[in-house]
């Protein structure tokens, strides 16, 4: 064991909420914080240029590289889930796709136990996160870390795409994030310049030379150590080595939906039933860790073109060197394009209280859950369901930190589930059939013509079906028997230690979920250092369906 160092907090993971929380609590000059992370710098171009984020998320020195367990309900298929390991975790590796999701996501949170988290209590720290391209305003900031722009969203397809919302009757948003989410938008994307604006741009890089931050990388968190039922440090391997870190008020685990819930098993925290299974000695008994994991399932809906205009032609070939070298030399061309420009969310049924589907738009094609990254000619709806009521689950392999955990999703185990997608995928066809897009759109390719009733559309499900890379809910906020932490992320059955991180979300929100993990850091950064909440905000928001 090697020499112990003494800090005040202790931060487990410097992905989105890590970052987030090393900025805010060393804003403090009288707190010393250790940041660990296991991965390595992200100073890399491939991470920078927007464009090349397919490559990033594959590249093993910036993934964790997890495999599901085989899914049972999508015919045994494993699927890929990439996570990243490196400063920013995840944020440098993702598409960069910056939405916050529907209010009544969050009004959902607060009728069940946690008052605190209704949106008009998380739009404050939505709105103090950000630096918003065309300025603040009720809904948005103006001066936050956290660059977020509108895509440009010109190509011919994109604008194919909003006039299709149109034309099917759907409302078109000036701002997603603000006022109104339901409906076709511009996306907008976690960018500045030309260049990616992870959280560790905009949290970390500002904080990291305070002399009362250290951060740590390669550095593996081996177990939360406890006095009692108190943490009071981590163990860490860094270079083979195990170091022992104190931490004088908490321990903070900000690993993310997998990790997380590992570290916490490791450590003695979780199903007692479990932890004998690996000899792993029982300090805390609570069950539900790794438990209600919940994911975005997504199917590309996929058309062919009469020309040749989708990106994949820029993207393949001599193009992607032309590409790289104008993004090198000017930061301008599509290397500065997220790839998916425009978007929406909309109901899958008029059965639905509001929008439980969303669509990332697409002007090219690809197989997202590939092991390598892929293009072709067309365009595409990655389709995905945003509140599934399927449940999977976290669980050890073994009791060696160095061994992946068990993941399994449990896509489709629902029938909900199963009936959402479905109805979902004829509405895409019916916004897909809209004049607009007749000068482009040629065979649909995926899932094809011939799938048409609701049982080949099923067996098309199962057969496409993957990841949008947005797992949740392991450690669950919650006052009931179904939850790990309590409406500060304080681990229950525990003192000093907390979980930041979309792990402790109660449920999936109508977004992707970089800015919600955020709001989350950003919240809860003020609940450990004792300060005042932001009061909640009276900003008018449509809320669908009430």
């Amino acid at each position: 064991m090697g020499k112990t160092a003494s800090y005040d907090y202790i931060n487990v993971g410097a992905g989105t909420a890590g970052c987030v929380l090393a900025n805010r609590l060393t804003a403090d000059p009288g707190i010393r914080v250790l940041l660990i992370e296991a991965g390595g710098h992200d100073r890399h171009l491939m991470v920078s240029m927007p464009a090349a984020c397919p490559l990033a998320a594959r590249d093993k020195r910036f993934d964790w590289g997890y495999v599901t367990e085989p899914e049972p309900h999508l015919n045994g298929r494993q699927i890929l889930e990439h996570r990243g390991r490196l400063l920013g975790g995840s944020s440098s590796v993702n598409g960069m796709v910056a939405n916050r999701g529907n209010p009544r996501d969050y009004d959902q949170w607060a009728s069940e136990g946690l008052d605190n988290w209704s949106y008009d209590h998380c739009l404050p720290y939505f709105r103090r996160m950000e630096t918003f391209e065309h300025g603040g305003n009720p809904w948005r900031g103006g001066s936050g870390p956290q660059h977020i722009e509108m895509c440009p969203a010109t190509h011919p397809y994109d604008q194919a795409f909003l006039r299709a919302g149109a034309q099917a009757g759907y409302h078109i948003c000036e701002d997603h994030n603000g006022a109104h989410h339901e409906g076709f938008h511009v996306a907008q994307s976690f960018t500045h310049h030309g260049r990616r604006w992870s959280a560790a741009s905009g949290f970390l890089e500002p904080a990291i030379r305070r002399p009362t931050l250290t951060v740590k990388t390669g550095a593996l968190a081996h177990r939360v150590v406890f006095d009692g039922r108190r943490a009071v440090g981590i163990d860490v391997d860094i270079d083979g080595q195990i170091e022992r870190f104190e931490a004088d008020h908490e321990v903070l685990v900000c690993g993310g939906a997998i990790n997380s819930p590992q570290l916490l098993l490791l450590s003695g925290v979780g199903d007692p039933g479990e932890l004998a299974e690996h000899g792993i000695p029982v300090v805390a008994d609570v069950p539900q860790v790794g438990r209600n994991l919940e994911d975005h399932m997504i199917v590309e809906v996929s058309y062919g073109e009469k020309q040749p205009l989708s990106l994949s032609h820029k993207l393949k070939g001599l193009g992607r060197y032309r590409l790289g070298l104008e993004w090198l030399l000017l930061k301008t061309g599509v290397g500065t394009s997220i790839l998916t420009e425009t978007g929406c969310f909309f109901t899958s049924s008029d059965h639905v209280d509001y929008c439980d589907i969303q669509h990332e738009f697409y002007a090219m094609t690809a197989f997202m859950g590939a092991e390598e990254a892929n293009v072709a000619a067309g365009f595409m709806f990655s389709m995905g369901i945003m509140r599934p009521e399927s449940r999977g689950r976290v669980w050890l392999k073994s009791a060696d930190p160095h061994v992946h955990p068990a993941v399994l999703f449990n896509y489709l185990d629902a029938s909900s589930d199963r009936e959402v997608m479905t109805n979902a995928l004829k509405r895409t066809r019916e916004m897909a059939a809209q004049p607009a897009f007749d000068p482009y759109r040629g065979e649909e390719m995926s899932p094809g013509i011939d799938v048409q009733s609701d049982d080949e559309i099923l067996t098309w499900l199962r057969e496409a079906g993957d990841t949008e890379y947005h797992p949740c809910s392991t450690c669950r906020m919650g006052t009931g028997d179904d939850s790990v932490t309590d409406a500060t992320g304080k681990v229950h059955e525990t003192e000093g230690l907390r979980v930041i991180d979309a792990s402790i979300m109660p449920h999936n929100v109508t977004a992707n979920l970089n800015a919600p993990v955020m709001m989350i850091a950003e919240k809860l950064a003020d609940v450990v250092i004792g300060q005042a909440p932001l009061p909640p905000s009276q900003a008018p928001v449509h809320r669908p369906g009430l």
